[in-house]
């Protein structure tokens, strides 16, 4: 990866646009980046980061990249462009940020933006704006994520020795990154993936056997617990077993047919003894049930006649009581029809009282709102009228009040408009003037530039002919490629078809081998054969191999037909490819792809010509369309102005006259109001005075009306009265009940009469009296015999039921259990295989004694490379002291090892840890771990070549004699063409790196020059 340019703006610290020519530093192999602390040295580095991964690298955050400095509406920007992977991009981004709103106040954020684009042919093609897809181009072509890409090209400040004293996990992460390992890796994947479907296979049978046998197991327990043999454990799994032996599902698998065969035997023997237990158990149980029946019969028919006679003896002693319910019924029904009449009297009462308030309260309003108008209920009317009668004179006067007052504000308004159009005539005359110039010299570079755009449309349409030719070539291509691509899956699919074509023959056949042995195992001893009917079974077949089920037959026809669904739909594919390629070739015809190349750059070239021009003619139309249209605007508005001055003078002529005419309306209004007995030419107060009349009026009406409404519900109540049968009201109130207490009452009275007739009817029922005339039944003594003999018969059924149960599972489970029984061992030997040859390749295994994992294997042979180079280096720098070494001993605490790296000191000859380095020594390691990571990437087959690379500090800590060597490491970079990028604060830097970026902080922010050569020597004052 090698970058070109970079350019930023309103970024970090710099306000305004800096733009590097990278390419022209990268001619010197080593360049330095340099300039007062906080000046944004590492901002050049974070916007190359940003530009890739729309992020920064360490503890700084994206959110705060837009410029301090910059004006409110600059746009923070980056645009890098690369070549990486042989491909020629460009990206251009801009992050989150907030802008000022161009109407109001505050703020407007800004989303973050995105540009990628690509060099074709001389021409930059875009290729997305999507962040998310140009992530992903970016993560495919460099290959690099955020944080390895800081630790191997960009190496920022505090994190510049992190590879040399990382863990071997760490260093296991960046290394995975740079080099491709993803066949070890797929089949460490493949291992632990067998393991883990070996292993699950393993538990699904054996949950499968446990299953199984828990069925068997519940089964038998039921048989043990509900059978009457002596010495049957309800934990085994079968009768006659002794304390000692083991329950089936702690049973070898070995041995469970023989324990199978013992049970079998028992459970035959017991069934038939339980039939004959059952038949007799029943017959009791039926003569038991009947004479129970006919017991509580009788006792039940001799309760009813006791209760029925105890109930009239109960009735006939509360008969008095009875017949003073029903008079005080009569009485409350006949004053219930009186409740209308009563209600109507007190409503009426309370309406009379109601409408008196009302009356003292209207008065009492008058008074306060009046005190100077006397007025009495009975001549309310009268004075209202009388004020009503001059609401003309008094609407008159305030119509003129109001008239005048908008008369006012109209004058004011059109003084102060006349001053504004009287300006505006001045200002437009005078940029119309100013205006004359400048379009004659427009309107003739118009005529000039007029002929440019007559060649474009015919050269937009030869480009695009060129472009289609081009895309037909590159669809063709496409298809070929996809065609050839695609026949190794055809072949798949065929061979597939036939692979299961040969499993559903296999496992017919072996279906049918094996229904013989199938029939022969479900046949119980002494049971007729369905086959011959036979009862003696001499010589039943046995299996000669695996019992094949239909279910496993129709699986493999299931399988088969999805092969076959897939082989189609490949065949489809296919023949849709071969057809497309045909058809895109006979449209194409004779024409090459280099003819169609070499017409379209002609195409290209041709139509950026003629659309520069283009571009400058419709630009110079463009400003003199908007000058005439400004100068038209500035025309119309003087006319415009002039008028309106003109018809505002008359206008306010006429609002003069209008004024007086409005005072001499209100002169006369004001007389005409003089004698109303409000006593007030105040508008507001005349329409109070008329209000509170009205109200007056209409409360000494109301009371009137209540009175008489009153006087109507007595007379109504008096006849109401008389007619019921009671002396006055006060009667009537003392017979009313309320309706819930009368409906009770009612109730009552019904209850007692309806009791009298049922119980009569039940002493007349003739099985009631023959039963009272018998001995009392013993119901209890006939229940505990009914009782008795149900528990017999329940008891001898449900060791039958238990015992048939289960013998049909066991004649189901037995073959089931055998065939799974086999298949667990089988299964078990296999994942002992595979689970030990997945944990030494997955470093847990105990042949592992490193702990390392495959993939840290070939990793660690990689990093002895990098040792390599990287010592190639660091015996320049340092003297020679230190060596890498790569190291693979064990980690402590039993953690994976293979990935360590450890300093050979060669004047001790001792080995030692990196951390035991000092800054100095640590950063010249560091320089050369890093620049042997680059050179062992670009010699890895499929690896990146990263040709540009930056380190971020780290020169402080060198004395003369080391610096002089580090640069001399560093130079010598440029004979395999990658260049350095050296970011520090050091002095003697700048004598020695003839190609400098040297960065200026101001209060208006940072600024960028780039310096070559001799200019590179000129005097700079120290960070």
């Amino acid at each position: 990866m090698r970058l070109h340019r970079l350019e930023v703006e309103a970024f970090g610290p710099f306000a305004g646009r800096v733009s590097l020519d990278l390419d022209t530093l990268s001619s010197a192999g080593l360049f330095l980046v340099h300039g007062p602390t906080g000046a944004g040295k590492t901002s050049l580095l974070d916007a190359v980061c940003f530009a890739l991964y729309a992020d920064v690298p360490g503890a700084r955050s994206k959110r705060g990249l837009r410029s301090d400095h910059a004006a409110p509406g600059a746009v923070p920007t980056v645009r890098l462009e690369l070549t990486v992977g042989g491909r020629r991009l460009r990206i251009e981004r801009s992050p989150e940020f907030l802008r000022p709103k161009k109407r109001g106040e505050g703020s407007l954020r800004v989303q973050a933006r995105v540009v990628l684009e690509e060099r074709r042919a001389g021409t930059w093609v875009a290729l997305s704006t999507r962040n998310d897809e140009v992530a992903d181009l970016v993560k495919d072509v460099v290959g690099l994520g955020l944080a390895q890409f800081s630790r191997v090209v960009l190496l920022p400040q505090g994190d510049f020795a992190t590879f040399l004293r990382a863990t071997p996990e760490e260093r296991r992460e960046v290394l995975e990154r740079l080099f491709d390992i993803t066949v070890f890796s797929d089949v460490e994947a493949w291992l632990a993936e067998t393991r883990r479907t070996s292993g699950s296979a393993l538990e699904a049978a054996r949950r499968e056997l446990t299953s199984e046998l828990a069925r068997l197991e519940d089964a038998l327990t039921g048989v043990a617990a509900s059978g009457p043999a002596a010495g049957v454990d309800p934990d085994l799994d079968g009768p006659e077993a002794s304390d000692d032996a083991p329950a089936l599902s702690e049973t070898p698998v070995a041995a469970v047919p023989a324990r199978l065969a013992e049970v079998a035997t028992d459970l035959g023997t017991r069934l038939t003894a339980a039939l004959a237990e059952v038949d007799a158990a029943e017959g009791a149980d039926r003569l038991a049930q009947e004479a129970l029946l006919e017991a509580t019969r009788v006792a039940d028919l001799r309760r009813r006649g006791d209760r029925a006679a105890a109930l009239l003896d109960e009735l006939d002693a509360s008969e008095p009581r009875h017949l003073e319910h029903v008079a005080t019924l009569d009485a409350a029904t006949r004053a219930t029809s009186l409740s209308g009449h009563l209600s109507a009297v007190h409503r009426a009462t309370t309406d009379v009282e109601r409408a008196a308030g009302a009356l003292r309260s209207r008065l009492s309003a008058l008074a306060s709102t009046a005190p100077e108008v006397e007025a009495e209920a009975a001549t309310a009317a009268d004075l209202a009228a009388r004020v009503h009668a001059l609401d003309p004179a008094v609407t008159a006067l305030s119509a003129a009040a109001r008239t005048a007052a908008d008369l006012d504000q109209r004058l004011t308004k059109a003084l102060a408009q006349r001053d504004r159009a009287d300006a505006t005539v001045a200002t437009a005359t005078s940029a119309l003037d100013a205006a004359e110039p400048e379009l004659a010299t427009l309107a003739a570079e118009v005529q000039r530039l007029a002929s440019a755009t007559e060649r474009v449309p015919g050269l937009e349409a030869a480009l695009a002919t060129h472009e289609e030719r081009r895309r037909a070539h590159d669809a063709l291509d496409a298809d070929l490629v996809a065609l050839e691509a695609h026949r190794p899956a055809l072949l798949a699919a065929r061979d597939a078809v036939l692979g299961h074509q040969d499993v559903l023959l296999d496992l017919r056949q072996r279906r049918l081998d094996g229904m013989a042995a199938e029939l022969a195992a479900a046949l119980p001893d002494d049971a007729p054969c369905p086959v011959c009917g036979a009862v003696d079974h001499p010589h039943p077949a046995t299996p000669t191999g695996g019992v094949v089920t239909p279910a496993q037959v129709t699986d493999a026809e299931v399988v088969l037909d999805a092969a076959r669904a897939r082989l189609a739909v490949v065949e489809a594919r296919a023949t849709a490819l071969e057809a497309a390629a045909e058809t895109r070739r006979e449209g194409l015809g004779d024409q090459t792809r280099e003819q169609v190349e070499a017409d379209l750059a002609a195409a290209v070239l041709a139509l950026a010509a003629a659309g520069a021009e283009q571009d400058r003619a419709r630009e110079a139309a463009t400003r003199l369309e908007d000058l005439r249209t400004r100068t038209d605007a500035l025309a119309t508005a003087r006319d415009g102005a002039r008028a309106t001055s003109a018809a505002l003078t008359e206008q306010l002529a006429e609002l003069a006259d209008e004024a007086a005419g409005v005072a001499a309306a209100a002169e006369r209004a004001v007389l005409d109001h003089a004698d109303c007995p409000c006593g007030s030419a105040d508008p507001t107060h005349h329409t109070a005075v008329a209000t509170a009349l009205d109200a007056l009026a209409r409360a000494a009406d109301e009371h009137a009306a209540a009175t008489r409404r009153r006087e109507v519900a007595a007379s109504d109540l008096d006849e109401s009265l008389a007619a019921a049968g009671f002396a006055d009201a006060t009667a009537a109130l003392d017979a009313t009940l309320p309706a819930a207490e009368l409906e009770a009452l009612r109730r009552r009275v019904a209850e007692h009469d309806e009791a009298r007739v049922a119980a009569g009817a039940v002493l007349d029922d003739p099985e009631v009296s023959k039963a009272r005339s018998l001995e009392p039944p013993d119901v209890a003594a006939a229940h505990d015999a009914a009782r008795t003999a149900r528990q017999a018969a329940v008891s001898t059924a449900t060791e039958r039921e238990v015992l048939t149960r289960a013998v049909r599972v066991l004649a189901t489970l037995r073959p089931t259990l055998e065939a799974t029984c086999a298949h667990v061992a089988a299964l078990e030997e296999r994942h002992a295989r595979v689970r030990e040859l997945a944990d030494t390749a997955g470093g847990l295994g105990p042949d592992n004694t490193l702990k390392m994992r495959l993939t840290s294997f070939v990793l660690a042979a990689r990093l002895e490379k990098v040792a390599e180079l990287a010592n190639e280096r660091l015996r320049v720098m340092g003297g020679g002291r230190y060596v890498l070494e790569h190291t693979d001993e064990r980690a402590a605490g039993g953690a994976r090892s293979g990935l360590g790296l450890r300093v050979l000191d060669q004047w001790t000859g001792r080995s030692r840890e990196t951390t035991t380095l000092s800054g100095g020594e640590s950063f010249m390691a560091s320089l050369a771990l890093a620049l042997g990571l680059a050179d062992a990437v670009k010699e890895e087959a499929g690896g990146h070549d990263l040709a540009t690379l930056f380190v971020d500090e780290g020169f402080g800590s060198l004395d003369d004699d080391s610096l002089e060597e580090v640069l001399t490491v560093l130079d010598g970079l440029r004979e395999g063409g990658r260049a350095v990028g050296v970011v520090s604060h050091v002095a003697d830097l700048r004598a020695r790196v003839t190609h400098q970026v040297v960065v200026r902080k101001g209060t208006d922010g940072s600024t960028v020059e780039v310096r070559t050569g001799a200019t590179a020597t000129a005097t700079e004052p120290a960070a």
